[in-house]
């Protein structure tokens, strides 16, 4: 028997193409899929359940670097910065996804597991339960926002007229060249949510606590 000129589905090959059509799109649909596969939409029916579905594996794809146990096994603060320098460069990779997964329900239970895993960290450190999911969303917010000026044009602010902006043009010629500025305005953003995190802690549970470490003597 003649073996088929398009390889044989499986899981893998659909996500790495969906990935490829959001970046291009920003956007996926079964039939378009299903013609970048070159096959017909039914037979993706025969690996996944759905557009959903899809959605789901393309989250699990990008988030598997990130949901490391061992992060959280550090002081609060260093695990928020390495959970989100790695979200980062995770979104950077394929920047069109940022959109979907933005707007699609978090059902999936390796997210609850790492959000549990979050959570946990940030209540031992101290933080009251009433805030950590804000913190966690504030935290996202701003990463996917940096993972989309990673790809943004080298030069945002342009053609300024020295004569009429002398401040704003010698800030902008401080500015680093290339990726330097992206990854500076990340880093001051990062520590400036984490200084602010940290003003919600009780007295003694500055960045630097670890989990399960006992609140410092208040004077």
């Amino acid at each position: 028997m003649a073996r088929p000129r398009t390889p044989l589905l499986d899981r893998q090959r659909i996500v790495h193409t969906a990935l490829r059509l959001v970046d291009e799109a920003g956007d996926l649909t079964i039939p378009a899929l299903a013609g970048a596969l070159k096959v017909s939409p039914s037979a993706l029916y025969h690996h996944v359940s759905g557009r959903a579905e899809i959605v789901a594996l393309m989250r699990a794809e990008l988030v598997r670097v990130i949901g490391e146990r061992s992060l959280w096994d550090r002081p609060w603060d260093e695990a928020l910065r390495g959970w989100a320098r790695a979200y980062r460069e995770a979104f950077a990779e394929h920047p069109g996804i940022i959109r979907l997964l933005a707007t699609a329900p978090l059902a999936e239970p390796f997210m609850h597991e790492l959000y549990e895993r979050a959570v946990a960290t940030l209540e031992a450190a101290g933080f009251a339960a009433e805030d950590v999911m804000g913190m966690i969303t504030a935290l996202e917010s701003f990463i996917l926002g940096s993972a989309l000026d990673l790809v943004a044009p080298a030069v945002m602010v342009d053609a300024v007229d020295r004569a009429a902006t002398p401040r704003l043009a010698d800030a902008l010629a401080a500015v680093p060249a290339g990726r330097r500025r992206a990854d500076q305005a990340f880093e001051t953003g990062l520590a400036a949510l984490v200084a602010g995190y940290a003003a919600l802690l009780p007295a003694g549970r500055g960045p630097g606590t670890a989990a399960g470490d006992p609140i410092s003597d208040q004077a």
